[in-house]
């Protein structure tokens, strides 16, 4: 029994100290891995955690508030006694609060008149200079209903292509930017098409020449064009846009424009007003804004400590050379159209004024019974 037992014992095999260190090294391994997941897991979320926070800090600080009563305005408009405009006060809610961006879509020119930031809707066809074609297209554009469409002449070698006499005349000297969606079926480089500001019509002068940037093959663009020189004479009175090019590559090609627009700063407004009654809803009014109060002359839109800045909020056209009030002409601008949907007595309406962060502040008042020129709502 014991030469047994002893053989036994000579057949059992064990572990090696290799084979031990390796399956040792294996389980650390693993360990490291999870561990490692769970730590970027962890981090993760509370890189998440404090963006959100960071988020609901800045939304919290750039929050406004109502600074005193609302304005209702009584005018005539197609000899309708109505409101026209109304007027509020907004301020930042919070000392130390972040400033809020209050670029107007509209402005006030020297005579008064509310002035729209278009300068051409390019909704008709612009007037052809030699054998150029140009004509609307309803199946391409970028702002409806329809574009400039441009067919350069075969032998155009250099010189004006087209140009627009516009519907009155603008006063850009406020001005720093102008914007214009264009469309070539061919690439074009930096400077290859230019838009030129004239006053005194097509056969006037020249106040700026402004560079269109490069273009892709078939692609729109929304071209921003910096007026360098906003003071230079003639700028306070432009009434014509002519496109012309020096490059004679840019002969039988084809050209679409879109929506040319004036604007203060670097960017569109971003801030939005939005009208309602139980008739119309407005979702981009038309207003225009003052300053008051602390630093309202550091030359800039954007509302911030110590400021207040005076809204004014227009439900019809307004032109200040005749003293006038008028109807909205359809879809193609934010006014009311016609008198059945005048704001009037007794009239209960809603205003949202939307800034770019930060909440929205909702302001919901009714019209008194009998209107007077000036009416404050409580």
């Amino acid at each position: 029994m014991f030469k047994k037992l002893t053989r036994f014992q000579q057949g059992e095999k064990g572990i090696t100290g290799l084979e031990t260190a390796i399956i040792i090294i294996a389980f650390v391994v693993v360990a490291a891995v999870f561990a490692y997941t769970i730590l970027s897991s962890g981090l993760f979320s509370s890189q998440k955690a404090e963006e959100t926070v960071h988020s609901g800090v800045s939304q919290s600080q750039a929050t406004s508030e109502l600074r005193g009563s609302v304005l209702a305005y009584k005018g005539t408009a197609n000899g309708d006694d109505c409101i026209t405009k109304i007027q509020f006060t907004v301020g930042n809610a919070l000392v130390d609060g972040r400033e809020i961006d209050l670029t107007p879509p509209y402005y006030i020119d020297p005579n008064g008149s509310l002035t729209s930031p278009m300068l051409d809707d390019c909704d008709d066809a612009w007037t052809a200079v030699g054998t150029t074609s140009v004509s609307i297209d309803s199946a391409d554009y970028k702002e409806p209903p329809r574009s400039v469409k441009i067919v350069v002449a075969s032998g155009f070698t250099s010189g004006t292509i087209a140009y627009e006499t516009l519907s009155e005349t603008f006063d850009l000297s406020i001005m720093n930017q102008l914007t214009i969606w264009v469309k070539s079926d061919e690439a074009r480089n930096s400077g290859d098409l230019k838009l030129a500001l004239k006053y005194g019509g097509y056969t006037g002068t020249t106040a700026a020449t402004l560079d269109i940037p490069a273009l892709a093959t078939n692609t729109w663009k929304k071209c921003t064009l910096t007026i360098s020189n906003p003071a230079a004479t003639g700028m306070d009175s432009i009434d014509c846009v002519a496109l012309y090019s020096s490059v004679a590559g840019v002969a039988s090609s084809t050209i679409h424009l879109d929506a040319f627009e004036s604007r203060f700063t670097e960017g569109s407004p971003v801030s939005l007003v939005a009208y309602s009654d139980s008739n119309i809803v407005i979702p981009e009014a038309a207003w225009t804004v003052d300053f008051s109060g602390g630093y309202e002359d550091d030359g800039d839109y954007l509302l911030e400590d110590a400021e207040k800045a005076v809204i004014t909020l227009w439900l019809q056209d307004y032109d200040g050379t005749t003293g006038t009030w008028s109807n909205g002409s359809g879809d193609g601008d934010p006014f009311i159209d016609d008198n059945t949907n005048h704001l009037g007595a007794n009239d209960v309406f809603s205003i949202q004024f939307m800034p770019s962060i930060g909440s929205t502040l909702l302001i919901e008042k009714r019209i008194p019974a009998y209107l007077e020129p000036v009416m404050r709502l409580n």
